[in-house]
């Protein structure tokens, strides 16, 4: 657990990073030295890319508003984790991505990650600018086939921590992820790496760019990229291959069109159930590499994307683009292990070493989800000033689709002598063998039109007004085709519309040329599908995000820092009525805290990420015997986050050794069970060697203390949920460039 007076030196070295950075910066900036130029032809516009920069930072972001802004610039708590990051780091997913960065809270469930920020769940996942449904707070994982993309194909990852009500609808009010894909490059260039590791872990890319003919209109970029490994879990593993191509066409000077396409195809075997623990929440040691599921436990993912863009500039002040976007995922689900997931169950003890199987699950799950928008965004004058005009349009259609079977089996075993093979796989197709067959069909369809405008007054204040008009429609069936065992054929609907305004507003003043103050209010709203005892649908939960803080940009924007206090509250939450058998809309949260972030050079060989987040929620309304007023609200989220990433280029002799430290810092957790997991310090490093401008080694070490901890989990339970996080391992990885 971390003490008052760690989690206290924690605040201090955060604020005394932005004090320092900020003293630094106005001592230095005579002499700093800009940014490499990166020059891009033409006159269409690219997303901001980060691959050149070798920077921990990024000049502008649009994952807040319908604006190209930068952070300093956006009223909001945002974080970037840029291509140079995850190079120095390996890191290859995108939970490891976000486990290195500001206030994200990421949770093994299920056998799949999903994310958290600010205590609530991340329900939303853009791919420039265009949102992706993910299992979050509501949706059951187990039944949804979307799957996360490798990083091999992004440039650079941005967390918005608060509401995004003008860029998203039918979302928790945490944040959001908006993942930049890369882009074709005029001149040519290939580029990629070759890693091995602890495990087994293997992995290879290959990435192409450049012009396809002489006048440079039409350029193409390709990545290939595949890998596997094991894991310090027995019988636990990855597979994963994926391609992915891009063009640009300048269909004349003020016009580019964009089309892209990927296809991934991944083969896991993850852990469901974790292992049990021993009475009253204590260890019980059982050896890191347990795994208690079955031998044929695997999940098959299979993703198809294919997206397009169209851009036009009218003038210098005036454009307007177009994107669609379209997934199509399968996946089929197997699993059973040993797990006891009730409260009656109290640990395990010496004389009572079993466990039992819970049963044997088999998902065949498909989805469909076409996404588009249209940006427009100008300038105009007012008053003597230029001001900032956008105007989104949105459309988005999900259809998902899966079959459930089940198989009941109870039977116990010993998990000191417990064997994979020992639990046998059923025939699927057997319907004398099934509990239960159900086929569940879900349709959301969005349609919403945002419109701000960013008042620039006396060249110091900015002021960001705006405001999303979202109709939203829900369908879904359940049809009961088996149930206890015998035919059933039960068949149940919901069909759900809302219409709902969120407002935005946004006030930036400069204080100096490189430091501004902010306040902001956002919103957003999550209809729900629960009546009340009339039978009318509730009022969907509405999340509020008030935040106030400094932001500082020095060197030219090669460093930022800020500093945020925030507040969200959720209204509206469905509360269950035992004398009515219905639900009210009266339940109420509150999360608050405090977030400090500087990432970027902090010298010219010193590239610096630090965040730090301080956070508590708690019930401001009873919603249960559970849940009464003033307890926590989220358990797992805590209270002090601190992640820290560095990396130091040597000079003189050493100039072609670079090497970096970092550290993720949490204080105590619990989970809606109370079992406790004690705070913890995980320590990292790497170091680099240039053997030229095109090849580099760099050696990655993970856990360097081989701390043995549970990871933050909302269900965990004596009898399961509980989740060790990686022992000690290590990485060499080959990067090369052309």
């Amino acid at each position: 657990m971390l003490s008052a007076k760690l989690s206290t030196r924690l605040t201090t070295l955060s604020l005394s990073l932005l004090i320092c950075s900020w003293a630094y910066a106005n001592d230095a900036m005579d002499v700093a030295q800009p940014l490499e130029t990166i020059v891009v032809k033409g006159q269409t516009s690219l997303p901001y890319q980060t691959e050149k920069s070798k920077s921990y930072t990024t000049s502008s972001m649009r994952t807040t508003t319908g604006l190209d802004l930068s952070a300093k610039e956006t009223p909001q708590s945002v974080s970037v984790i840029t291509q140079q990051q995850l190079k120095n780091r390996g890191t290859t997913t995108l939970a490891d991505a976000l486990k290195q960065t500001t206030g994200i809270n990421v949770i093994q469930d299920s056998g799949r990650y999903r994310f958290q920020s600010r205590g609530f769940y991340i329900d939303q996942i853009e791919e420039d600018g265009l949102s992706s449904t993910v299992p979050g707070s509501s949706s059951n994982p187990y039944r949804s086939s979307s799957s996360s993309t490798s990083l091999d194909i992004y440039d650079h990852v941005e967390v918005l921590r608060g509401a995004s009500g003008l860029t998203q609808g039918n979302a928790e009010p945490g944040g959001t992820i908006n993942v930049i894909r890369k882009h074709p490059t005029e001149d040519f260039q290939a580029q990629g790496y070759i890693q091995a590791g602890t495990w087994n872990n293997v992995r290879s890319m290959a990435d192409v760019s450049g012009s396809l003919n002489q006048d440079k209109t039409i350029r193409g970029r390709m990545v290939a990229a595949g890998g596997s490994s094991d894991s310090f879990k027995n019988n636990v593993s990855s597979d994963d291959r994926l391609l992915y191509g891009v063009l640009d066409f300048d269909l004349n000077p003020n016009t580019l069109l964009r089309i892209g396409a990927l296809y991934e195809k991944s083969n896991d075997t993850p852990d469901y159930y974790g292992i049990p623990m021993a009475a009253n929440g204590a260890d019980s040691h059982l050896p890191n590499s347990t795994f208690l599921g079955a031998s044929w436990s695997n999940i098959e993912y299979e993703k198809y994307n294919v997206f397009t863009e169209l851009e036009h500039n009218f003038n210098d002040d005036w454009k307007i683009s177009g994107k669609v976007n379209a997934n199509f995922n399968k996946s089929i689900t197997k699993f059973s292990g040993l797990s006891k997931l009730t409260t009656s169950y109290t640990g395990l003890t010496d004389s009572n070493s079993s466990l039992p199987t819970n049963n044997k699950n088999y998902y065949d799950n498909d989805g469909k989800e076409i996404t588009a928008k249209i940006n427009l965004n100008g300038k105009y004058n007012l008053f003597g000033n230029t001001h900032d005009l956008f105007v989104i349009a949105n459309y988005s259609k999900l259809n998902e689709n899966s079959e459930w079977r089940r198989v009941l089996d109870s039977t116990a075993y010993d998990v000191w002598t417990f064997n994979p093979n020992m639990i046998s796989q059923p025939d699927w197709s057997n319907d004398s063998l099934l509990d239960n067959n159900t086929f569940y069909k879900t349709q959301i369809e969005q349609t919403a039109l945002a419109l701000g405008t960013r008042f620039n007054f006396l060249n110091d204040f900015h002021l960001l007004v705006g405001g999303r008009y979202t109709q939203y429609h829900y369908k879904g069936s359940t049809y009961y085709r088996i149930y206890n065992g015998s035919y059933d054929g039960e068949y149940a609907t919901s069909d759900v519309k809302k219409n709902k305004f969120i407002p935005y507003a946004g006030l930036t003043y400069d204080i100096t040329p490189n430091t501004s103050a902010y306040l902001s209010h956002t919103e957003i709203f999550k209809p729900q599908s629960n009546r009340n005892s009339a039978g009318e649908v509730l009022s969907p939960v509405v999340g509020k995000n008030d935040e106030i803080g400094l932001k500082s940009a020095f060197f030219n924007n090669r460093l930022n820092t800020s500093l945020a206090l925030f507040q969200i509250e959720q209204e509206n939450r469905a509360i269950y009525n035992t004398a009515t058998l219905s639900y009210f809309a009266d339940g109420k949260v509150r999360s608050r805290g405090v977030e400090a972030e500087v990432s970027g050079k902090l010298t010219d060989q010193l590239e610096l990420f630090a965040g730090y987040t301080f956070n508590k929620s708690k019930y401001l309304e009873t919603e249960s015997t559970s849940y009464p007023a003033g307890t926590n609200f989220s358990k797992h989220t805590p209270e002090h986050m601190f992640r820290l990433s560095s990396q130091y280029q040597f000079g003189g002799e050493l100039e072609k050794w670079s090497a970096g430290v970092g550290l993720s810092a949490q204080s105590d957790t619990s989970s809606l069970y109370n079992i406790h997991q004690g705070g913890y310090t995980l320590l990292n490093a790497n170091i680099r060697y240039d053997i030229n401008q095109n090849l580099s080694v760099n050696l990655i070490g993970n856990n360097l203390t081989n701390k043995r901890y549970y990871q933050n989990q909302k269900t965990r339970m004596e009898g399961g949920n509980n989740y060790l996080g990686d022992p000690i391992n290590a990485m060499l990885r080959v990067d090369w460039k052309y």
